[in-house]
């Protein structure tokens, strides 16, 4: 629902009118004439006298500069250099398609009298386009980017006879065989997954290579970064094979045992023919109910808590009643895939804020090793390197855990870095994950809606550590500035060793020695007991110095060698969400950052505090259905820590946004009836300490008001989101990205100015004037 609290221009509010010219002459200064061909009429007396106006003694006004100092010259270079930017940055991202394309183009002669005749043809426009593509191939012929093709001479040959029908058949049948290989269905006693045809495809992919060769050379830069073919495992056993290998004791038994199983589900919804289907009951919904769809989907067997009937269903030939279906899951799951944990070194990081952000940083440090590096976080999934995997919007979860392990163990991954989040240790995902190192960020509220109090959320996250029980193989990496530290060190086996990092305790192993921040980059001198590292980073930001230094940690704790750990920390330019910087060449700094809890919000606007900005400007929201607690704690530390606070939605679901802004208002002091009566006047007057707060229910909207407001030296940073690409309103939800509103309305202002329309002279920024 769309309640306009600003008076906010027209066009600010979604969709976007087509033409902003034709819309925007009422934004103007009053000030300045409409029609500055009318000369005013002088005042003359009724004695006929002439008495002159004192505005005429007024000095000349100077005429404005809708520019803004920038020449309609120096605009046009601008346009101009960033669409050479993103030509050369599309260029960079698909080379190997632009290259492809025309790498079985012949040269062209240099001499001119042995061109063909499209070259030469001047007002051919197949012609031109045939040039342009020759030009463009002499000049990476030139860069060493492809080999040079010289025209081919054709030689005539007399006395040879044309192939007959039967003969060109033949031939075409001959080019079809070449192209197949042979594939075997066969598969291991014990379930795991074989490909007869691994010599055949390693042939195969080593001519795929060489002919790929022979159009153009590859870079020793780009050769480790080219995607490598991601194999799919498969994995098949008998139903009595699966609960033998896990040691799960059912209640009791029906139906053939000997049914083979080719995967497990507990979601109806993606069950395939084949597979086992758990009955897992959620918070919200119970999976018993769903059999008859899973059944339809291919089920062959089923897992339950309860007592069902399977005879009326089509397919399911075995039923498995256990005592809890959700505790079972993990190990089933675990089984099925041959334990892939188990054979990778993996690395869980767990923690309230830091967790995305140290995931990208290990899995550079550990490639700068030398070790192929899966990741799992809430961001992305990758195998190794850049192979990535379609990701849900969720912590994966037991199943897709074991799953996706298995993948990058097949195809070669040698460690595993993934996120440890409350919800997943709580629910048992990670409990068959063997986890070689345990690192704890910090500490602070959040998810007190499924938790139910911090005692709770904190054991969830400690059960990480519980694990650590092997002083020979196991590793933990504790931040010792959190006041949680010394419990999570004391779980687990007291001997298994620690390495501790901190920003403020000089006792910590891993300490800066010193750092400077800027909005480009962050240098650190680390402190390590190893000796002392120099860190030059794209992340920007007090809190990402945090992050460094738990990846520094686990560096030492694994016997890193310096050097990888500096060049895989500095390898991470920047975290998708995570305090991303969103660059239009404006003058004035837009972050996006994923800070949705009270602690994370703080700590961003204390980072962005210290780089100097003349103002912040802060959006942000609340979810709906969540953490109630934490909305007015959050709108106090926006408006303590920002100049300026525009509170919106962020995923309201089922809950009404007003209710949420409501909420949030609690922490200035304020209610929706108190904000409402000073729209009535179109002015908002400034919170106790000048500070100014406004609100909009539209999201969109509020990323737009806040950009407009933007001058040079201020930043805006839009928090609460990050990475997400949705926005969950009732039960729709639909694509928002904030890097991209942001994009948008940039380029939006940016047409404002070129108009000559002044954002600056919005309404609420002018307070003087009403």
């Amino acid at each position: 629902m769309a309640f306009t609290f600003l008076s906010i221009p027209h066009f600010l509010s979604p969709p976007p009118p087509p033409h902003f010219l034709s819309l925007k002459p009422h934004h103007l200064s009053p000030s300045k004439s409409s029609l500055p061909f009318l000369t005013p009429l002088r005042a003359i007396g009724p004695d006929g006298k002439f008495y002159p106006n004192p505005s005429d003694d007024d000095p000349p006004e100077a005429p404005e500069d809708s520019a803004h100092g920038v020449s309609k010259f120096e605009q046009i270079h601008r346009q101009a250099a960033r669409a050479r930017k993103l030509q050369e940055q599309d260029f960079l991202d698909n080379r190997s398609t632009y290259l492809s394309a025309i790498a079985d183009v012949e040269d062209e002669s240099e001499d001119p009298t042995q061109r063909s005749d499209s070259m030469s043809s001047g007002d051919d426009l197949f012609g031109d386009i045939d040039k342009a593509i020759a030009l463009q191939r002499k000049e990476f012929v030139k860069q060493g980017l492809l080999k040079p093709n010289p025209k081919k001479v054709e030689v005539e040959v007399e006395g040879l006879d044309e192939l007959e029908p039967e003969e060109v058949v033949d031939l075409e049948e001959i080019d079809e065989l070449q192209g197949l290989r042979v594939v075997s269905e066969d598969s291991d006693s014990d379930g795991s997954a074989t490909f007869a045809d691994e010599e055949v495809s390693k042939f195969a992919n080593s001519n795929r290579g060489s002919s790929l060769d022979s159009s153009f050379d590859v870079g020793f830069d780009s050769f480790g970064k080219i995607k490598s073919r991601i194999v799919e495992p498969k994995f098949r056993m008998s139903l009595a094979e699966l609960l033998d290998e896990s040691k799960v004791v059912p209640l009791s038994v029906s139906g053939d045992l000997e049914v083979e199983i080719t995967g497990i589900q507990h979601d109806s919804r993606l069950v395939c023919s084949g597979d086992l289907f758990v009955c897992c009951v959620g918070r919200k919904t119970d999976g018993h109910l769903y059999l008859s769809e899973a059944d339809k989907r291919g089920a062959v067997a089923v897992v339950a808590s309860k007592e069902i009937d399977i005879e009326e269903t089509l397919g399911c030939k075995a039923l498995v009643i256990v005592e809890d279906t959700n505790a079972v899951l993990p190990v089933l799951a675990a089984s099925f895939y041959r334990y892939p944990s188990k054979n990778m070194a993996v690395i869980g990081i767990t923690g309230t804020n830091g967790k995305t952000t140290t995931t990208y940083l290990l899995k550079g440090l550990y490639e700068a090793m030398g070790l192929r590096t899966g990741m799992l976080s809430t961001v992305a999934y990758y195998v190794h390197g850049d192979n990535k995997l379609e990701s849900p919007n969720t912590t994966p979860d037991a199943v897709l855990v074991q799953n996706l392990m298995a993948k990058m163990l097949h195809n070669g991954t040698e460690a595993v870095v993934m996120e440890a989040s409350s919800h997943g240790l709580a629910l048992g995902r990670c409990d068959e994950v063997d986890f070689d190192i345990a690192v704890f960020m910090n500490l602070t509220r959040d998810h007190l809606d499924f938790h139910g109090t911090e005692e709770e959320y904190r054991d969830a996250k400690a059960k990480l550590f519980l694990r650590m029980v092997d002083p020979e193989r196991h590793r933990k990496v504790v931040n010792i500035d959190d006041p949680y530290a010394p419990y999570f060190i004391a779980q687990g086996n007291p001997d298994v060793p620690v390495v501790t990092f901190a920003m403020e305790n000089k006792n910590a192993d891993v300490h800066p020695l010193k750092f400077e921040l800027s909005l480009f980059e962050t240098q650190v001198l680390v402190n390590t007991p190893n000796g002392i590292l120099e860190i030059s980073s794209g992340l920007l930001g007090r809190h990402n110095i945090y992050n460094i230094l738990a990846a520094v940690a686990v560096g030492i704790a694994v016997g890193a060698p310096l050097e990888d750990i500096v060049r895989g920390i500095e390898e991470v330019d920047a975290v998708p969400g995570r305090c991303e910087l969103i660059d239009e060449e404006q003058a004035f700094g837009v972050i996006v950052d994923y800070a949705h809890t009270p602690d994370a919000l703080s700590r961003l606007l204390d980072s962005v505090r210290e780089l100097g900005p003349r103002r912040i400007i802060t959006v942000f929201g609340c979810a709906g259905e969540a953490d109630r607690g934490k909305r007015p704690m959050m709108a106090k530390i926006a408006t303590d820590k920002s100049d300026v606070t525009i509170l919106t939605s962020d995923n309201p679901k089922n809950e009404d946004p007003l209710d949420i802004l409501d909420d949030m208002l609690a922490g200035v002091g304020w209610t929706m009836h108190d904000y409402l009566k000073y729209g009535e006047n179109d002015y908002y007057p400034p919170l106790p300490n000048g500070h100014r707060l406004f609100l909009h229910d539209i999201r969109r909207v509020a990323v737009r008001c806040a950009v407009a407001m933007g001058e040079e030296g201020d930043i805006v940073v839009v928090a609460g989101k990050g990475h997400e690409t949705y926005q969950i309103e009732g039960d729709k939800q639909e694509f928002f990205d904030d890097r991209e509103e942001c994009r948008e309305a940039l380029q939006y202002v940016d047409e404002l100015h070129q108009a000559g329309i002044d954002t600056s002279e919005f309404p609420w920024r002018l307070p003087e004037s009403h």
